[in-house]
């Protein structure tokens, strides 16, 4: 049995961990608890390490005791928890409000920023329905902080068959239109989609995608066309970069750990001008629900001042290595795509450290003027040549172009596009 008591101070409550001492549960082995308080009532918390907390304590912020029900001085049973593997968060909906009305604003707040912070400050741990919280957002548009109080409403299961079907290229199954499953607990994973609603009577005014429900969606778009997107003849060339370079990213750190595996960090494509690579990358970044990728033309990187371009370059990964020495292994995907990279890179020189959830789509024409260095294994690891398209490919291109009239019937019927 544990006697609870209350969080040692404001910011293990913002944490949102249970804290434990280290002779009871090893928060290195023992990442969550499962708190019995009656015939019925469980609740599951992520767990911390804390010197201040005795051996038999446990310690509650105000959110989770007033979820839990729970007083000071309470004896409660606790017991180690693990979830099974196919309870990893999907998409969870949180419902906000200003935790203190004396600090209400009027100014809306940015949901995207909202949860791209929530998911840097909480990815990993444990979630349950109806849970209560306190949530630090830090305002860096407009230099502000703002704590916020956060009940959590639905959450929906990660559907593992689903988002690995896209990463093969296998496009949305059949049973695609089939709603998530609903549970009760999971783990937040770097990945799951964050929504924020308002709480009822609340002040709050909140802007952005992530406000309001939203549909279930993987890191890898299931309902993504080849055809609506313009693209026509590199089936091949895009399930081959699915299914080398982003289908491990479907999968949570631990379960990627535990196969041994690494992500790919970086793909090549090269090929002869006006095959499509630039446009291969640039629906790459659409069709992943990841953060907006940032699009560079390599020339643009060059600075006629000594050090600047090296500059430059370390620019465009300052998000992502900033997100990784604050999550690890539970960053999101940052994607950045140099186009004609095959004209900075001839010769040998400094080379900036790719952390491993960075993602980089290079687009060059002459493979053999790239540095060797930058060809090697775990940087530019995948490499996909971008030829001319057969038979097949140029039908489908002819199919595209000509979609508009067809639709409006303004084509010959003598014209055979091999539709049938």
């Amino acid at each position: 049995m544990f006697r609870v008591r209350k969080a040692p101070s404001e910011e293990h409550t913002l944490a949102n961990y249970a804290y434990v001492n280290r002779s009871d549960f090893d928060a290195t082995h023992i990442k969550h608890v499962c708190v019995n308080t009656g015939p019925a009532r469980h609740y599951i918390f992520s767990i911390k390490n804390d010197l201040t907390i005795k051996p038999g304590e446990i310690a509650f912020g105000v959110p989770h005791r007033r979820w839990a029900v729970l007083s000071l001085d309470q004896e409660i049973r606790v017991t180690p928890f693990s979830f099974p593997t196919s309870d990893y968060i999907g998409s969870i909906v949180l419902s906000a409000d200003f935790n203190n009305k004396k600090n209400v604003t009027s100014e809306p707040l940015n949901a995207d920023l909202m949860a791209r912070e929530f998911s840097m400050q909480f990815s990993g741990q444990a979630f349950t329905k109806d849970m209560q919280m306190a949530f630090r957002f830090d305002d860096k548009e407009k230099n502000k902080t703002h704590t916020l109080s956060l009940v959590v409403k639905t959450i929906e299961q990660l559907d593992l068959m689903k988002a690995a079907a896209a990463s093969n290229g296998e496009g949305a199954p059949a049973d695609s239109s089939a709603k998530p499953k609903q549970i009760d607990a999971g783990q937040l994973m770097a990945n799951s989609v964050i929504v924020f609603d308002k709480e009822e009577g609340s002040m709050l005014s909140l802007i952005g995608k992530s406000k309001g429900k939203s549909a279930y969606r993987s890191i890898i778009n299931p309902n993504w066309n080849f055809a609506e997107m313009g693209i026509g003849g590199l089936d091949k060339e895009f399930s081959n970069i699915f299914r080398r370079a982003f289908a491990s990213r479907v999968f949570p750190p631990e379960f990627i750990e535990q196969l041994g595996m690494k992500h790919v960090r970086g793909i090549l494509l090269y090929g002869p001008p006006g095959t499509g690579k630039t446009l291969m990358a640039r629906q790459i970044g659409k069709m992943l629900n990841a953060r907006e990728p940032k699009i560079v033309n390599g020339p643009q990187i060059l600075d006629k001042y000594v050090g600047e371009s090296e500059s430059n370059v370390r620019k465009l990964f300052a998000d992502a290595e900033e997100e990784w020495r604050r999550c690890g292994a539970n960053s999101g995907l940052h994607i950045i795509i140099f186009d004609e990279i095959d004209a900075i890179c001839k010769q040998r020189g400094s080379m900036v450290r790719f952390p491993q959830q960075h993602s980089c789509n290079r687009n060059g024409h002459r493979r053999d003027m790239i540095d060797e260095a930058l060809l090697r294994p775990g940087r530019l690891e995948v490499q996909m040549e971008v030829s001319l398209p057969d038979e097949f490919g140029r039908l489908q291109i002819l199919r595209i172009h000509t979609a508009r009239m067809r639709e409006y019937n303004k084509m010959d019927p003598k014209v055979d596009s091999c539709d049938n």
